[in-house]
């Protein structure tokens, strides 16, 4: 009797063991085919014909592909600092209102993540045909803007009110400033969920298709919408090769982030 419960008790465990290895195969299969795929020698993506590295060679000399990337990267990067700025400012305040008014700030702040996002980008584009704005890169971030700032407003919010009060009336007690409070004080202690915000809107920013679309003008062809523009004329490996080589960049700054990491523990272990 003793076994059998034991063998019933040891079934659930072994369906769950098995369930997240099929969820990490099905996460971590299509990126080990990119990369493969990605030294095929035919025109196809989907017919190997053998070993080869000419789509990088061909990746290197595709300026239109090239130039998106750049694109997305610049959009990325100027959204992405906007808009965690924007978070830290937004906690800040909502630190200093009342319960009312932090309800409506909240409120009013984490609209654009219930309303879909066709609908931000229309009214976007009216708001820019209205006041006779060219698009461009501007508008490009702009738009992104709204789209990554609710994100990095949660993401700090939730960091800052899980700070300690007493620290910066401590720090007041003993004659620091305003602003020195903000800099040896709070800056210190939000800087992981301000690298995190960070992280967050670029990766939103530089994948985002839907507000592309209606915010882009001439010049300023995302990544995304120049793959999905060459879908109507026939993927090729050369799009696998600059999949492996985004993924090799994310690979490298994971790693040296996880290297830092245990570089501090291991620091902390010994002091």
């Amino acid at each position: 009797m003793r076994s059998r419960a034991a063998r019933t008790g040891r079934l659930p465990d072994a369906v769950t063991g098995w369930l997240a290895r099929g969820v990490i195969v099905f996460l971590y299969v299509p990126i080990v085919v990119v990369v493969v795929l990605s030294f095929n020698d035919s025109d196809l993506t989907y017919r190997w014909g053998g070993f080869s590295t000419r789509w990088y060679g061909v990746l290197a000399g595709d300026t239109d592909l090239l130039t998106a990337l750049r694109v997305s990267a610049e959009a990325g990067v100027v959204s992405a600092t906007l808009a965690t700025l924007g978070g830290l400012f937004a906690a800040m305040g909502m630190a200093r209102l009342g319960p009312r008014g932090r309800a409506l700030f909240s409120g009013s702040l984490f609209l654009p993540l219930v309303i879909p996002e066709i609908v931000l980008g229309v009214a976007l584009l009216s708001v820019f045909g209205t006041l006779r704005a060219s698009l461009g890169l501007t508008s490009l971030v702009l738009g992104h803007l709204v789209v990554t700032l609710p994100y990095a407003a949660l993401i700090v919010i939730g960091a800052h009110r899980a700070l300690d009060p007493s620290l910066d009336e401590a720090a007041a007690d003993l004659g620091c400033g305003a602003w020195q409070r903000f800099r040896l004080i709070t800056l210190p202690l939000l800087k992981h969920a301000l690298l995190a915000s960070w992280l967050l809107c670029f990766t939103i920013s530089f994948g985002n298709i839907v507000m592309s679309t209606f915010t882009g003008g001439v010049g300023t062809t995302t990544l995304p919408l120049r793959v999905y523009s060459l879908l109507k004329t026939g993927l090729t490996p050369e799009i696998n090769a600059l999949g492996t080589l985004l993924v090799l960049f994310t690979f490298l700054i994971i790693l040296g982030a996880g290297l830092r990491q245990m570089r501090r523990v291991l620091v902390d272990d010994r002091t």
